[in-house]
Protein backbone atom coordinates (compact mmCIF):
# COMPACT_ATOMS: atom_id res chain seq x y z
CA UNK A 1 0.00 0.00 0.00
CA UNK A 2 1.11 3.45 -0.46
CA UNK A 3 1.56 5.85 2.20
CA UNK A 4 -1.83 7.36 2.22
CA UNK A 5 -4.66 7.87 4.63
CA UNK A 6 -8.56 7.40 4.40
CA UNK A 7 -10.56 9.58 6.94
CA UNK A 8 -14.16 8.90 7.23
CA UNK A 9 -16.36 11.24 7.34
CA UNK A 10 -15.99 14.48 5.96
CA UNK A 11 -17.45 16.85 8.86
CA UNK A 12 -15.94 20.17 10.05
CA UNK A 13 -13.84 17.43 12.59
CA UNK A 14 -12.90 14.89 9.53
CA UNK A 15 -11.81 17.98 7.25
CA UNK A 16 -9.76 19.31 10.09
CA UNK A 17 -7.89 16.15 10.54
CA UNK A 18 -6.92 15.89 7.22
CA UNK A 19 -5.68 19.52 6.67
CA UNK A 20 -3.54 19.18 9.60
CA UNK A 21 -2.27 15.29 8.74
CA UNK A 22 -1.59 16.17 5.06
CA UNK A 23 1.73 16.81 5.22
CA UNK A 24 2.39 13.39 6.23
CA UNK A 25 0.72 11.58 3.77
CA UNK A 26 1.15 11.12 -0.21
CA UNK A 27 -2.82 11.32 -0.41
CA UNK A 28 -5.35 12.01 1.76
CA UNK A 29 -8.70 10.64 1.07
CA UNK A 30 -11.80 12.13 2.65
CA UNK A 31 -14.84 10.24 2.38
CA UNK A 32 -18.46 12.07 2.56
CA UNK A 33 -21.36 11.06 3.62
CA UNK A 34 -23.12 11.69 0.07
CA UNK A 35 -21.86 11.78 -3.46
CA UNK A 36 -23.47 15.32 -3.58
CA UNK A 37 -20.69 16.62 -0.86
CA UNK A 38 -17.67 15.82 -3.14
CA UNK A 39 -19.08 18.70 -5.03
CA UNK A 40 -20.33 21.11 -2.16
CA UNK A 41 -17.48 20.78 0.02
CA UNK A 42 -14.91 22.20 -2.49
CA UNK A 43 -12.99 24.01 -1.91
CA UNK A 44 -13.34 23.93 2.03
CA UNK A 45 -15.97 22.45 4.69
CA UNK A 46 -18.17 25.94 5.83
CA UNK A 47 -17.78 25.74 8.91
CA UNK A 48 -13.85 26.25 8.43
CA UNK A 49 -11.92 28.86 6.85
CA UNK A 50 -8.82 27.35 5.10
CA UNK A 51 -9.30 25.42 2.38
CA UNK A 52 -8.17 21.88 1.79
CA UNK A 53 -4.14 20.95 0.83
CA UNK A 54 -4.04 19.53 -2.88
CA UNK A 55 -3.47 16.32 -1.61
CA UNK A 56 -6.54 15.97 -0.40
CA UNK A 57 -9.31 13.78 -2.08
CA UNK A 58 -13.11 13.61 -1.45
CA UNK A 59 -14.72 10.90 -2.64
CA UNK A 60 -17.72 8.99 -1.99
CA UNK A 61 -16.00 5.88 -3.44
CA UNK A 62 -15.28 3.93 0.25
CA UNK A 63 -13.52 1.01 -2.26
CA UNK A 64 -10.27 3.96 -1.83
CA UNK A 65 -9.83 2.04 1.07
CA UNK A 66 -7.94 -0.17 -0.71
CA UNK A 67 -5.13 2.67 -1.38
CA UNK A 68 -5.19 3.70 1.93
CA UNK A 69 -2.47 1.80 4.81
CA UNK A 70 -4.09 3.66 7.36
CA UNK A 71 -7.89 4.49 7.86
CA UNK A 72 -9.17 7.20 10.44
CA UNK A 73 -12.65 7.51 11.63
CA UNK A 74 -14.09 11.12 12.06
CA UNK A 75 -17.90 10.26 11.92
CA UNK A 76 -20.26 11.24 14.63
CA UNK A 77 -20.95 8.65 17.33
CA UNK A 78 -24.54 7.81 16.64
CA UNK A 79 -23.25 6.76 13.07
CA UNK A 80 -20.21 4.85 14.38
CA UNK A 81 -21.24 1.43 14.88
CA UNK A 82 -23.37 1.29 10.89
CA UNK A 83 -19.54 3.16 9.46
CA UNK A 84 -17.47 -0.05 11.14
CA UNK A 85 -20.15 -2.55 9.61
CA UNK A 86 -19.47 -1.01 5.92
CA UNK A 87 -15.96 -0.69 6.18
CA UNK A 88 -15.48 -4.61 7.62
CA UNK A 89 -15.51 -6.60 4.40
CA UNK A 90 -13.24 -3.30 2.89
CA UNK A 91 -10.53 -4.03 5.80
CA UNK A 92 -7.69 -6.15 5.62
CA UNK A 93 -4.98 -7.03 8.03
CA UNK A 94 -3.19 -4.77 6.71
CA UNK A 95 -4.75 -1.98 7.45
CA UNK A 96 -4.22 0.38 10.51
CA UNK A 97 -7.28 1.61 12.30
CA UNK A 98 -8.25 4.36 14.86
CA UNK A 99 -11.13 6.67 15.85
CA UNK A 100 -10.97 10.84 16.62
CA UNK A 101 -15.00 10.23 17.65
CA UNK A 102 -16.00 11.09 21.02
CA UNK A 103 -19.07 9.68 22.58
CA UNK A 104 -20.65 6.92 23.14
CA UNK A 105 -22.61 4.26 20.82
CA UNK A 106 -26.21 5.01 21.28
CA UNK A 107 -27.35 2.37 19.14
CA UNK A 108 -25.24 -0.44 20.56
CA UNK A 109 -25.33 0.78 23.69
CA UNK A 110 -21.84 0.85 24.81
CA UNK A 111 -18.75 2.69 24.63
CA UNK A 112 -16.94 2.95 21.05
CA UNK A 113 -14.63 0.74 21.64
CA UNK A 114 -16.87 -2.31 22.87
CA UNK A 115 -18.33 -1.73 19.47
CA UNK A 116 -14.94 -1.53 17.47
CA UNK A 117 -14.12 -4.82 19.32
CA UNK A 118 -17.34 -6.59 18.08
CA UNK A 119 -17.14 -5.84 14.87
CA UNK A 120 -13.76 -5.35 13.97
CA UNK A 121 -12.52 -8.22 15.95
CA UNK A 122 -9.27 -8.81 14.59
CA UNK A 123 -7.75 -4.86 14.91
CA UNK A 124 -6.56 -3.52 18.32
CA UNK A 125 -8.68 -0.56 19.38
CA UNK A 126 -7.03 3.24 19.32
CA UNK A 127 -9.12 5.81 20.15
CA UNK A 128 -7.47 9.74 19.70
CA UNK A 129 -9.14 12.34 21.93
CA UNK A 130 -8.19 15.52 23.91
CA UNK A 131 -8.84 19.21 23.63
CA UNK A 132 -9.17 19.83 20.18
CA UNK A 133 -11.73 22.25 18.61
CA UNK A 134 -11.70 21.47 14.83
CA UNK A 135 -11.27 25.27 13.54
CA UNK A 136 -8.27 25.56 15.14
CA UNK A 137 -6.42 22.33 14.40
CA UNK A 138 -7.33 23.17 10.94
CA UNK A 139 -5.94 26.78 11.30
CA UNK A 140 -2.54 24.46 12.87
CA UNK A 141 -2.91 26.01 15.99
CA UNK A 142 -0.63 23.83 18.60
CA UNK A 143 -2.90 20.80 19.95
CA UNK A 144 -1.87 17.65 21.96
CA UNK A 145 -3.62 14.58 22.12
CA UNK A 146 -3.82 11.27 23.56
CA UNK A 147 -3.62 7.76 21.40
CA UNK A 148 -4.79 5.64 23.61
CA UNK A 149 -4.47 1.82 22.84
CA UNK A 150 -3.74 -1.69 24.67
CA UNK A 151 -0.47 -2.31 22.99
CA UNK A 152 2.68 -0.02 22.07
CA UNK A 153 2.91 -0.88 18.16
CA UNK A 154 -0.28 0.44 17.39
CA UNK A 155 -0.03 3.44 20.11
CA UNK A 156 3.36 4.63 18.28
CA UNK A 157 2.08 4.04 15.32
CA UNK A 158 -1.02 6.36 15.30
CA UNK A 159 1.81 9.21 17.44
CA UNK A 160 3.91 8.67 14.48
CA UNK A 161 0.87 9.80 12.32
CA UNK A 162 0.06 12.25 14.55
CA UNK A 163 3.26 14.48 15.17
CA UNK A 164 3.63 17.45 12.65
CA UNK A 165 4.55 20.96 13.61
CA UNK A 166 1.07 21.64 15.25
CA UNK A 167 -0.01 18.36 16.65
CA UNK A 168 2.16 16.46 19.56
CA UNK A 169 0.29 13.12 20.54
CA UNK A 170 1.04 11.73 24.05
CA UNK A 171 0.74 7.82 24.25
CA UNK A 172 -1.53 6.11 26.24
CA UNK A 173 -2.96 2.53 27.49
CA UNK A 174 -6.24 3.48 28.96
CA UNK A 175 -8.90 3.01 25.68
CA UNK A 176 -11.72 3.05 28.47
CA UNK A 177 -10.57 6.19 30.43
CA UNK A 178 -9.99 8.56 27.48
CA UNK A 179 -13.70 7.30 25.85
CA UNK A 180 -15.30 8.14 29.13
CA UNK A 181 -13.26 11.66 29.54
CA UNK A 182 -14.44 11.90 25.95
CA UNK A 183 -18.18 11.22 26.45
CA UNK A 184 -18.89 13.13 29.75
CA UNK A 185 -17.48 15.94 29.27
CA UNK A 186 -19.71 16.74 26.58
CA UNK A 187 -22.52 16.71 29.05
CA UNK A 188 -20.53 18.73 31.56
CA UNK A 189 -20.18 21.24 29.08
CA UNK A 190 -24.25 21.75 28.62
CA UNK A 191 -24.10 22.23 32.01
CA UNK A 192 -21.06 24.99 32.24
CA UNK A 193 -23.03 26.62 29.44
CA UNK A 194 -26.73 26.68 30.83
CA UNK A 195 -24.70 28.66 34.08
CA UNK A 196 -22.57 30.91 31.73
CA UNK A 197 -25.90 32.12 29.91
CA UNK A 198 -27.05 32.52 33.49
CA UNK A 199 -24.80 34.82 34.10
CA UNK A 200 -23.51 32.89 37.38
CA UNK A 201 -19.76 33.81 37.20
CA UNK A 202 -16.52 32.31 36.69
CA UNK A 203 -16.87 31.17 39.93
CA UNK A 204 -20.25 28.97 39.05
CA UNK A 205 -17.98 27.67 36.26
CA UNK A 206 -15.00 26.63 37.77
CA UNK A 207 -17.34 24.48 40.35
CA UNK A 208 -19.06 22.78 37.34
CA UNK A 209 -15.66 21.64 35.89
CA UNK A 210 -13.95 20.51 39.19
CA UNK A 211 -16.95 19.02 40.40
CA UNK A 212 -17.71 17.59 36.62
CA UNK A 213 -14.41 15.97 36.90
CA UNK A 214 -15.41 13.92 40.12
CA UNK A 215 -17.98 12.52 38.23
CA UNK A 216 -16.38 11.79 35.05
CA UNK A 217 -13.58 9.87 37.51
CA UNK A 218 -16.11 7.95 39.54
CA UNK A 219 -17.75 6.70 36.62
CA UNK A 220 -14.22 5.90 34.96
CA UNK A 221 -12.67 4.32 37.91
CA UNK A 222 -15.85 2.34 38.51
CA UNK A 223 -15.77 0.90 34.59
CA UNK A 224 -12.20 -0.08 35.40
CA UNK A 225 -10.23 3.04 33.97
CA UNK A 226 -7.01 4.22 35.72
CA UNK A 227 -7.45 8.03 38.02
CA UNK A 228 -4.93 9.10 36.41
CA UNK A 229 -6.09 9.57 32.87
CA UNK A 230 -8.69 11.96 34.26
CA UNK A 231 -5.84 14.62 35.31
CA UNK A 232 -4.52 14.11 31.24
CA UNK A 233 -5.62 15.49 28.05
CA UNK A 234 -8.34 13.92 27.47
CA UNK A 235 -9.95 14.50 30.90
CA UNK A 236 -9.30 17.45 32.36
CA UNK A 237 -7.47 18.62 29.49
CA UNK A 238 -11.01 18.33 27.13
CA UNK A 239 -13.07 18.99 29.74
CA UNK A 240 -11.62 22.60 30.51
CA UNK A 241 -11.91 23.46 26.64
CA UNK A 242 -15.31 22.03 26.07
CA UNK A 243 -16.55 23.99 29.12
CA UNK A 244 -14.98 26.97 29.06
CA UNK A 245 -15.13 29.02 24.87
CA UNK A 246 -18.07 28.92 22.78
CA UNK A 247 -16.80 27.12 20.09
CA UNK A 248 -17.88 24.50 21.42
CA UNK A 249 -21.49 23.17 20.22
CA UNK A 250 -22.03 21.54 23.76
CA UNK A 251 -21.66 24.68 25.87
CA UNK A 252 -23.76 26.77 22.79
CA UNK A 253 -26.68 24.46 23.33
CA UNK A 254 -26.38 24.75 27.13
CA UNK A 255 -26.92 28.13 26.78
CA UNK A 256 -29.80 27.92 24.43
CA UNK A 257 -31.53 26.38 26.91
CA UNK A 258 -30.84 28.59 29.65
CA UNK A 259 -32.47 31.10 27.49
CA UNK A 260 -35.80 28.98 27.74
CA UNK A 261 -35.47 27.22 24.27
CA UNK A 262 -36.82 23.05 24.00
CA UNK A 263 -34.26 21.07 22.70
CA UNK A 264 -35.43 21.14 19.18
CA UNK A 265 -35.07 25.04 18.97
CA UNK A 266 -31.80 24.64 21.17
CA UNK A 267 -30.26 21.45 18.41
CA UNK A 268 -31.17 24.00 15.41
CA UNK A 269 -29.36 27.13 16.93
CA UNK A 270 -26.34 24.93 17.26
CA UNK A 271 -26.71 24.06 13.64
CA UNK A 272 -24.48 20.98 14.43
CA UNK A 273 -24.04 17.29 16.14
CA UNK A 274 -24.48 17.74 19.82
CA UNK A 275 -23.02 14.93 21.24
CA UNK A 276 -23.72 15.85 24.54
CA UNK A 277 -27.18 15.32 23.92
CA UNK A 278 -27.00 12.30 21.82
CA UNK A 279 -25.14 10.25 25.05
CA UNK A 280 -26.49 11.70 28.03
CA UNK A 281 -29.26 9.28 28.94
CA UNK A 282 -26.96 6.13 27.88
CA UNK A 283 -24.45 7.72 30.60
CA UNK A 284 -26.52 7.70 33.03
CA UNK A 285 -28.08 4.36 32.14
CA UNK A 286 -24.39 3.33 32.98
CA UNK A 287 -23.57 5.31 35.79
CA UNK A 288 -26.61 3.84 37.66
CA UNK A 289 -25.97 0.55 36.87
CA UNK A 290 -22.66 1.25 38.20
CA UNK A 291 -24.02 2.49 41.06
CA UNK A 292 -22.24 5.79 40.23
CA UNK A 293 -23.58 8.98 41.67
CA UNK A 294 -23.46 11.70 39.14
CA UNK A 295 -25.42 15.05 40.00
CA UNK A 296 -24.40 17.54 37.55
CA UNK A 297 -25.50 15.00 34.47
CA UNK A 298 -28.42 14.39 35.88
CA UNK A 299 -29.73 17.93 36.66
CA UNK A 300 -28.46 18.43 32.71
CA UNK A 301 -30.90 15.68 32.10
CA UNK A 302 -33.82 17.64 33.81
CA UNK A 303 -33.39 20.24 32.06
CA UNK A 304 -34.20 18.61 28.75
CA UNK A 305 -37.01 16.92 29.67
CA UNK A 306 -38.64 19.67 30.96
CA UNK A 307 -38.93 18.52 34.70
CA UNK A 308 -36.99 21.42 35.73
CA UNK A 309 -35.55 24.98 34.81
CA UNK A 310 -32.08 25.58 34.29
CA UNK A 311 -31.83 28.01 37.11
CA UNK A 312 -33.86 25.51 39.65
CA UNK A 313 -31.35 22.97 38.46
CA UNK A 314 -28.28 25.20 40.08
CA UNK A 315 -30.29 26.07 42.84
CA UNK A 316 -30.56 22.48 43.20
CA UNK A 317 -26.79 21.62 43.03
CA UNK A 318 -25.88 24.37 45.19
CA UNK A 319 -28.09 23.08 48.23
CA UNK A 320 -27.19 19.25 47.93
CA UNK A 321 -26.14 17.54 51.53
CA UNK A 322 -22.77 18.79 52.63
CA UNK A 323 -20.10 16.29 51.43
CA UNK A 324 -16.31 15.62 51.87
CA UNK A 325 -14.33 17.14 48.83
Amino acid sequence: MNNNLSIIGAGAWGSALAIALSDNFDTVYLHTHTQEEVVTLQPKHPALSINYSSNIELTFDLSRIKDAQNVLIAVPSYGFTETLKTLQPLITAQHNIAWATKGCDTRAQCFLHESFESILTQHPSCVISGPSFAFEVAKHKPTALSIAAKDKKTQNHWAQIFNTQALRAYTNDDVIGVEVGGCVKNILAIAAGIAAELDYGINTQAAIITRGLTEMTRLGVALGAKPSTFNGLSGLGDLVLTCADDLSRNRQFGKALAKNQNVEQASDAVGATVEGFNTLELVLSIAKKNKVDMPICEQVKKVIDGQTTPSAAVNQLMSRAQNHE
